[in-house]
């Protein structure tokens, strides 16, 4: 519901509470008894209105707050990423170094301890990519998963606000059928 629906909705129901209002205590006055129930009536139903109309902007705001929590929650996420990759990088990049370092020292040691040593740093550097990768892999996978509970979250904040909302036009409804 718009701001200016809700507060249409709000002065209506104040209107109606008034006019019940008057019509009780002209209904007292004079003692007719249907007037008076009438103004009773045509007073509850403007309070039930204004509930409505408050209910509604309650659902309302609660449904952008959902929203915005979901957003920030997949911006966060998404950061979350970004750092794990960008670690994931480093580490690969570190590794590529040590094992070009490795390489050289040996490389001056001789030809055959070149190749054990270049076999062994091989190895390790894999093992490494390896162990950098599995790591990237889980922190990408938590990362996912936290986006898919915040989306959950979302998804079911919504689906209380859509519910509050039809609760407040039911109420809206038949404070309109008991005006009519």
């Amino acid at each position: 519901m718009t701001e200016r629906n809700a507060a249409d909705q709000a002065r209506k129901g104040l209107a109606a509470a008034v006019r019940g209002t008057v019509k009780k205590i002209a209904g007292a006055v004079t003692r007719n008894d249907s007037l008076t129930t009438e103004g009773e009536l045509e007073q509850v139903q403007g309070r039930e209105r204004r509930n409505a109309a408050t209910a509604e902007a309650v659902a309302d705001a609660e449904a952008r707050q959902a929203r915005a929590e979901a957003e920030a929650a997949r911006q966060a996420a998404a950061e979350e990423r970004l750092v794990r990759r960008t670690e994931a990088a480093a580490t690969e990049n570190a590794v590529t170094r040590r094992q070009e370092a490795q390489k050289r020292s040996v490389e001056q040691a001789g030809q055959r301890a070149v190749s054990q040593a270049n076999a062994q740093a091989e190895t390790e550097a894999r093992r490494q990519m390896q162990d950098a990768r599995a790591e990237e892999r889980v922190e990408v996978k938590a990362a996912d998963m936290a986006t898919e509970e915040a989306e959950a979250e979302h998804r079911i904040a919504v689906a209380e606000a859509a519910r509050a909302r039809a609760d407040a036009d039911r109420l809206r409804e038949e404070a309109d059928r008991r005006t009519s």
